[in-house]
């Protein structure tokens, strides 16, 4: 864990992550990728969505690849210098579901994204697994409590340094 990936984010940005607890939520694996249980409370989703929309230089807005009162975490061209890879769609590089979900879609680099999804942190999307968008795309679990919530922000911060390509 302690190499670096390909794209500037160090693995071991990430390597005190440990397994999420309890089983993985159940998810509807086509489109639209939804989780469909373990939902947050409305306490930690709005944390979530203030530190999200907290980190610098990020702009939120619909989405275009999910529905509409999904909210996404966008760069200006002057920040985004991560590979296209790191990107959903444009400048996206996560977006947050809204409730009762509350889970989000993000991208992260090799090594990080295999490490995320075997500690239990989330999935491969759909999508990506069909080779129809970049196997960096996944969905991450909603957090349920604050300790959660520090996990899914720190899997936030590295895929906001994927897209700003800078090193963790």
């Amino acid at each position: 864990m302690n190499a670096k990936s390909g794209y500037g984010v160090r693995h071991n940005s990430l390597e005190s992550l440990g397994r999420r607890r309890q089983p993985r939520p159940r998810t509807q694996r086509f489109l639209p990728h939804k989780q469909l249980d373990q939902w947050p409370n409305p306490a930690v989703f709005k944390q979530l969505e203030a530190a999200c929309m907290a980190l610098p230089d990020v702009r939120g807005q619909q989405s275009r690849m999910a529905g509409d009162d999904t909210r996404a975490l966008w760069l200006p061209d002057s920040v985004a210098f991560g590979p296209p890879a790191a990107f959903i769609d444009d400048h996206e590089f996560c977006h947050l579901h809204a409730l009762p979900e509350g889970n989000l879609h993000l991208t992260l680099p090799s090594g990080v994204r295999e490490h995320v999804v075997q500690m239990a942190w989330g999935e491969a999307h759909p999508s990506a697994a069909a080779g129809l968008l970049g196997s960096t795309l996944i969905m991450v679990y909603a957090p349920r409590n604050e300790a959660e919530l520090a996990a899914v922000l720190a899997i936030v911060q590295a895929s906001y340094q994927f897209a700003r390509g800078t090193p963790a």
